[in-house]
């Protein structure tokens, strides 16, 4: 807590000035435990008891795939609907990390984002397989029934360039100085990945939403906190 206190003080000291309310609402939420750093005044995205948990991915990170495939499953087992899991492709442990990130971003506008996450994972980590070249990424683009020439030819046109390029920035805005980075609610980053810290810091953020929605200064009709 006291390190917590000491890093907002120093970053908000050099950002510019803010509303009472932002800051009121930060103080309000100090008393979730955990380990993380504030990087937002207030929640973007936020829904109503719900966690919003957004993690940025590399596929040539194994931290990452572990998150992935053993951190994340666990959580949505222990908190089920009051956890949502928003994956982010975010290139960083290599220059090569770009053309898997825009492989997944890709198979996301084609509605198979879940499927290729998988595929470049196991291919990278349990084949051993180069999903940073091309011959990787038509055997991954193959084995979720996409035609690989014809994925490749859409890479190659510089297709899931420019989503890329927002994740970065998204990232970038979030201060991540590593992958994987995990965001809560838009505005809470994460600074330690174990699952006790996580479920402390998304057991706290959900006791916040449950007395904010049992507030007196809510709405009777829709639960939404009062201007």
């Amino acid at each position: 807590m006291a390190v917590r206190l000491f890093l907002l003080t120093v970053s908000f000291l050099l950002a510019p000035p803010w509303s009472h309310a932002a800051g009121d609402l930060i103080d309000q939420y100090l008393s979730v435990p955990g380990s993380y750093v504030f990087v937002r005044r207030a929640p973007e995205g936020e829904v109503a008891g719900q966690v919003v948990m957004t993690v940025f991915e590399d596929f040539l990170c194994p931290a990452c795939y572990r998150v992935a495939t053993e951190l994340v499953p666990r959580l949505k087992e222990k908190y089920g609907s009051r956890l949502a899991v928003r994956f982010v492709s975010y290139p960083f442990v290599h220059p090569d990390s770009r053309l898997p990130a825009r492989a997944y971003t890709l198979a996301q506008e084609m509605g198979l984002g879940e499927q290729m996450q998988r595929a470049l994972f196991r291919a990278q980590f349990e084949e051993q397989l180069n999903t940073a070249s091309r011959d990787g990424l038509a055997k991954v683009a193959d084995s979720i029934g996409l035609d690989p020439e014809q994925f490749l030819a859409r890479l190659d046109a510089g297709e899931g360039a420019a989503a890329v390029e927002r994740n970065v920035a998204l990232g970038e805005s979030y201060r991540l100085d590593a992958v994987p980075g995990i965001i809560f609610d838009g505005w809470i980053r994460v600074t330690e990945l174990s699952q006790d810290n996580m479920e402390k810091i998304i057991g706290g953020l959900l006791e916040k939403k449950r007395a904010s929605a049992h507030s007196p200064r809510n709405d009777r009709a829709g639960g939404k906190r009062k201007p």
